[in-house]
């Protein structure tokens, strides 16, 4: 089986720089329906100072189930347990992280993006299905990142990209996925396995973050 790969930073380096947040891998065909796939949540400051960011990821539950959720706790002094949260019946994942600015050292960016939450994916049915951000004032759980300031202001300036992944037999048209990456080849899945390319990180275990220190299980369904 031939397995495509394309390097990610070269991929970020190709593109206009401003504070996002990005799933990796940003869409890809999942060949074990029964092993489920790893999805990370990355988010790039573009090299500003943040004080905090928060992101809701949308999911279809009747198709995807959250088994496991991990955050990098490096990245931030607090990940308060009132804003995180994991909803397998609606179908959303939300969480934030800050650090008090004056305190702590505030987070940026520095190279490439850094892994902010990887989330582990039961899959309960075939075919085609998307992960969507909460975004904008009509979001009950919204997704933002805000800069140091006073007071500080949302640098999030649009909306990220969405993942398409097709679970199945079905082959996946690379030209249909709506991703921020200039790619001509997509990834594939296999099972709860997803390699890595362009020397970023396997995420096989979780000290694979480009961070390593912190890793923590915010939510495991044994």
């Amino acid at each position: 089986m031939e397995i495509f790969s394309f390097s990610l930073g070269k991929a970020y380096a190709q593109e206009e720089s401003e504070p996002t947040f990005k799933l990796y891998p940003p869409g890809g065909r999942v060949l074990n329906k029964d092993q489920g796939f790893v999805v990370d949540v990355l988010i790039d400051t573009a090299g500003e100072e943040i004080i905090s960011a928060n992101f809701s990821l949308l999911f279809d539950p009747e198709v995807l189930q959250v088994k496991k959720a991990e955050k990098n706790n490096s990245l931030f002094s607090q990940f308060p347990d009132d804003q995180a949260s994991i909803d397998n019946k609606n179908g959303v994942i939300y969480l934030t992280g800050f650090t008090q600015s004056g305190t702590d050292s505030l987070y940026r960016t520095q190279g490439d993006p850094d892994v902010f939450a990887r989330i582990t994916f039961q899959v309960l049915e075939v075919g085609e299905t998307k992960l969507d951000w909460g975004y904008g004032d009509d979001a009950g759980f919204a997704t933002e990142i805000y800069g140091d300031g006073s007071p500080p202001q949302n640098i999030l300036k649009s909306k990220p990209d969405s993942a398409t992944f097709t679970i199945g037999e079905e082959i996946l048209d690379p030209s249909n996925l709506n991703t921020g990456f200039s790619v001509d080849k997509y990834i594939i899945v296999t099972g709860a396995v997803l390699l890595l390319f362009g020397g970023f990180m396997v995420f096989t275990k979780p000290r694979s973050f480009k961070k390593k220190s912190g890793t923590v299980v915010i939510y495991d369904e044994e």
